[in-house]
């Protein structure tokens, strides 16, 4: 019986036990790796929403905001231009503040 043992190939258990071990520390981190980036993407976007509603809301006739958002619309004018500051809000609490100035062409 002994002769036949000498011929096993192949892992042992604790090997084994071992590379699976490694396996799954690899695949949770990889895991988390994919968290945090879906995270970060998310975040840019809404950044990128915020800056493109907040240019919308200071345009001379503005659109309507999405649901959830709070917008605060300031126009003052002086020497034929109109000055626009808009506070903007996101349902998550981020927020952003722009200034425009529209003036007309001189011709």
């Amino acid at each position: 019986m002994s002769a036949t043992l000498k011929r096993q190939q192949g892992f042992s258990l604790p090997e084994v036990i071992l590379a699976m071990v490694l396996m799954i520390a690899v695949v949770n981190a990889l895991a988390g790796y994919q968290r945090s980036l879906a995270e970060g993407y998310q975040l840019l976007t809404q950044y990128r929403q915020l800056w493109r509603n907040a240019w919308q809301q200071t345009q001379r006739f503005p659109g309507a905001v999405p649901q959830g958002w709070s917008v605060t619309r300031m126009q003052t004018s002086a020497q034929r231009c109109v000055s626009i500051t808009v506070s903007i809000a996101t349902p998550t609490g981020r927020q952003g503040q722009m200034t425009r100035l529209h003036c007309p062409v001189s011709q």
